[in-house]
């Protein structure tokens, strides 16, 4: 913002000062910048912005007899929330690569995948500790050194190519 400014003032000065437009190569220089980021301040300032509350026409109720107009804030919280089928679905779905980890590997590998993938239950990781875990987060939680967790881990994977044909159905039924 504050190099748009000095852009419009330089603007404005070397326009009384040549009598004509300032070029590009003028502006940039007498704001002592380059061209490309002259550009780039045109183009940032060009941009609009638009208030999570404002009140919007939703074209997808054209004739709503509702008082209350939609906000940005609701259209878009609609779209990020999920309905019951798709948490049960993807609940499903863990508890079954899971079961098939336990399948195929030792408990203690299939422990760390999913602690190094998030897929551990969070009540059984340490107070701020959730989410996919780094190999270095792993190997202090199970007392390895990060290179024994990563070979672990590679070789689980290796293990695992034969299935991937499997989620791979998964993945394009989730898509």
């Amino acid at each position: 913002h504050e190099t748009y400014k000095r852009v419009s003032k330089a603007e404005t000065r070397l326009r009384k000062e040549l009598g004509r437009e300032p070029n590009k190569t003028e502006l940039a220089a007498a704001c002592d910048i380059t061209t490309v980021q002259l550009d780039r301040c045109r183009r940032a300032m060009q941009q609009a912005a638009f208030s999570l509350d404002a009140e919007v026409q939703n074209t997808y109720k054209p004739n709503s007899s509702t008082t209350r107009k939609d906000t940005m804030y609701d259209i878009v919280a609609a779209k990020v929330d999920e309905t019951e089928y798709e948490k049960t679905q993807r609940l499903m779905m863990r508890e079954h690569l899971i079961s098939t980890l336990r399948r195929y590997l030792s408990p203690h590998e299939v422990d760390l995948l999913l602690l190094r993938y998030g897929l551990m239950d969070e009540r059984a990781l340490p107070r701020g500790m959730s989410g996919p875990l780094t190999i270095a987060q792993v190997s202090q939680l199970v007392g390895l050194k990060p290179d024994k967790v990563r070979r672990i881990i590679i070789n689980s994977q290796k293990q695992l190519r034969h299935l991937m044909k499997e989620w791979e159905d998964f993945e394009c039924e989730l898509a």
